[in-house]
């Protein structure tokens, strides 16, 4: 997820060590550690409705692999406030800032189930992510695909802003664990309404963590994928695989010799209510 430039956003300006309110719009407020990384984010979800992609019940159970600072949750959490969200954030930073945000908001800790974890096809104790303090939804477990973005993009300009974005990235240890240990612990969960994975080229290994059991109860999914990554084909022949029709739609800020596509991922049944 390249940071883009954004009218009215100090480009230059880096990520500070303490965590900063700031007013994305006029509907929310949250901390942040690095501006244009937070507002890129909010433009994709409040403004794009890039993960509005079909109704949902009235209560979801909801995945967010890749939980950032909490944006997707809020969102949801608003449209449908009686749904539970099982949330996902490797970077122990940007977990903080998750969690304050729900706490900012107010939103019920019992509908909401946060792991400060990534998710993977084989659990791990450590496994070094590349943590970009500039741009925190960039960071990624696949560093060189970042470089190969960097040689993909044409100007000098957008070169320069890859290696702003790269600033200061550090090597932070983060336990990993398959999707399916975590979704055994729900008991009484008879339907997944949605999954969102954005885990920058991190998206497969995420999706064969998910065990066949699991799976059946998936309607709905959408997971953002680089080009780059050299993914694509992969995730979308496992989807179609599982039962789904997917389509693929080019993201909106996407570069024409770099591109990133959402992968909408639908079950053809219809969901229940």
């Amino acid at each position: 997820m390249p940071s883009e430039s954004l009218p009215g956003v100090d480009c230059t300006r880096t990520a500070t060590s303490e965590p900063q309110l700031l007013e994305l719009g006029p509907d929310l407020t949250v901390y942040v550690g690095a501006e244009r990384d937070a507002r890129f984010i909010y433009k994709e979800i409040y403004q794009d409705h890039c993960y509005d992609i079909a109704p949902l019940p009235s209560n979801p159970f909801i995945v967010d692999a890749g939980a950032n600072i909490g944006l997707f949750t809020l969102y949801f959490k608003a449209k449908y406030p009686g749904a539970r969200i099982l949330a996902f954030e490797p970077a122990p930073l940007i977990f903080d800032l998750y969690r304050r945000n729900l706490a900012l908001h107010s939103v019920p800790l019992d509908d909401i189930d946060a792991h400060a974890c990534a998710l993977g096809a084989e659990p791990a104790t450590s496994k070094m992510l590349t943590y970009f303090p500039n741009a925190p939804g960039n960071s990624t477990f696949v560093p060189g695909e970042k470089e190969l973005l960097r040689k993909a993009l044409p100007a000098e300009h957008y070169q320069r802003m890859i290696d702003r974005s790269s600033a200061g990235a550090t090597q932070v240890g983060v336990p990993v664990e398959r999707l399916s240990h975590f979704l055994d612990g729900y008991q009484d969960l008879e339907q997944i309404d949605f999954l969102k994975v954005d885990v920058e080229s991190w998206e497969l290994d995420v999706l064969l963590g998910i065990d066949d059991r699991h799976w059946e109860m998936v309607r709905n999914a959408a997971i953002e994928v680089s080009e780059l990554s050299g993914l694509r084909q992969d995730i979308e022949a496992l989807l179609r695989d599982k039962g789904f029709s997917v389509k693929r739609e080019l993201a909106a800020w996407s570069y024409q010799t770099a591109p990133t596509y959402t992968l909408l991922a639908r079950r053809d049944a219809g969901i229940k209510h």
